[in-house]
């Protein structure tokens, strides 16, 4: 240990500079023989147990319902991508692509689930693509009667095949009772800012019409 001036002024200061040696084997045998403490220890009755585990089954029961019930209405009526890929290619008989344009492979995870209509909400969706982007080659083009064609095409899309969700719906949303295929938009300005957009460009005004098919065309 370091001896310098400070470390010897505490020993100075140390009132008992040395501990008393200690017999452990001693010490034991006194603490051993001192008399016990024979008072039982207290016991929880059977009764009170099995109205624990009751308490806790319960419990775990209503966690597990109220689970199952929250799952259910966040997936909604789900379906595993063999159904999804066959509502896809339903839909192909029942919607028109503009000439010259092919169905594309739909890419569904094998591992996921969709909601049902899933598969034909995402041919409305490319069918409404292929032909705003058909509009708008043809508005580049001059091709008056392709125009025409297409604006007749997504109205007739919007009329028959797209809906508004409900306000507050969950994104799964699916109406029920109308024609396959079909697509909810969410309430939230987008399906009247689609049928702007076409006004629009129908107007002479195809910006928008032309970020659209940018986005979202084949």
């Amino acid at each position: 240990m370091k001896n310098d001036s400070t470390l010897a002024y505490l020993r100075r200061l140390n009132p008992v500079p040395k501990a008393a040696s200690v017999d452990g084997a001693d010490l034991f045998e006194r603490i051993i023989s001192l008399p016990r403490d024979e008072r039982p220890a207290p016991r929880r009755s059977a009764t009170r147990r099995r109205v624990a585990l009751v308490a806790v089954g319960l419990a775990v029961m209503a966690l597990l319902a109220t689970t199952a019930f929250a799952v259910a209405n966040w997936f909604g009526d789900v379906v595993k991508p063999a159904v999804t890929k066959q509502e896809y290619k339903t839909a192909q008989s029942e919607l028109t692509l503009p000439p010259g344009v092919t169905w594309p492979e739909l890419n569904v995870d094998p591992n996921s689930v969709t909601s049902r209509g899933g598969g034909g909400s995402s041919a409305v969706m490319i069918a409404m693509g292929s032909w705003e982007c058909y509009w708008a080659d043809a508005i580049r083009s001059g091709d008056e009667q392709a125009q025409q064609r297409a604006h007749a095409e997504l109205n007739s899309l919007f009329a028959n095949h797209v809906v508004i969700a409900p306000a507050g719906a969950s994104e799964n949303w699916f109406p029920t009772g109308h024609p396959f295929p079909v697509v909810a938009f969410a309430d939230d300005g987008g399906y009247q800012y689609k049928q702007q957009m076409y006004a629009d460009a129908a107007a002479g005004r195809p910006k928008q019409l032309f970020q659209s098919c940018r986005a979202n065309g084949p």
